[in-house]
């Protein structure tokens, strides 16, 4: 059955104990429906209701969640390119043991997330409900990284002339270093609320729709 918000996941591994229990609990804390395809991601079976081909995208929205334990990154991400039934999906890896290069690249193809083994149960929760709101859920190092790569070389945007109020580019720099909407709040003492409303008038001002675009132009342009 569908969940009342139109939100599904599908994880990509194995149908085993540890997985059935993260099924649980994203069942239960997000009420998104959420299944285990244990199948090769290239081999979606004809009819399948996991097969993206057969699923409505304009009445869902699909993550799928890529099991990486034991897997080369650059393999699985070569995997997602090649595989055009994922096209216009969400997709994230999870079970990652730890930051590599491979990851700045696969930001780059379509992977909006990473999470690690050694996450909490809160903090991955957190990260999937960020991706479905249009966020990516990327560590601050690998989000250093690839403001990095990107700027590298570039001149300034035609945006540069936008006009931000001093306590917008306070909340630009903060967020473009990684800092989350919580500390930014406590450095800034205003709230949460606060904050993203602040945010909500730098993405309409400089014409971008997430943290990491955001984090690219105000390494561009500040």
């Amino acid at each position: 059955m569908d969940s009342p918000s139109g939100r599904q996941i599908v994880l990509m591994s194995a149908d085993n104990l540890s997985n059935q229990m993260l099924v649980y609990s994203i069942k239960k804390e997000l009420d998104v429906d959420c299944t285990i395809y244990s199948h090769s991601l290239n081999n979606f079976p004809e009819g399948s209701r996991f097969n993206p081909d057969t699923l409505s995208s304009g009445e869902s929205s699909f993550l799928f969640l890529i099991d990486c334990k034991d897997a080369d990154i650059e393999t699985v991400t070569r995997s997602v390119i090649d595989n055009p039934q994922l096209n216009n999906h969400l997709i994230a890896f999870y079970n990652l043991s730890d930051y590599s290069e491979s990851e700045v690249k696969a930001l780059t193809k379509r992977v909006r997330g990473f999470f690690y083994t050694d996450d909490s149960m809160e903090l991955f929760l957190k990260g999937v409900n960020a991706i479905f709101e249009g966020e990516v859920w990327i560590s601050r190092q690998i989000l250093l990284r690839y403001i990095m790569n990107h700027v590298e070389g570039h001149k300034k945007d035609a945006g540069q002339a936008v006009q931000l109020t001093q306590r917008e580019q306070q909340i630009l720099s903060l967020m473009s270093a990684g800092v989350g909407n919580e500390e930014i709040g406590d450095r800034l003492c205003i709230s949460v609320n606060t904050v993203k409303t602040h945010m909500y008038n730098i993405y309409k001002k400089i014409q971008v729709s997430n943290r990491l675009q955001a984090a690219l132009w105000a390494a561009r342009n500040l």
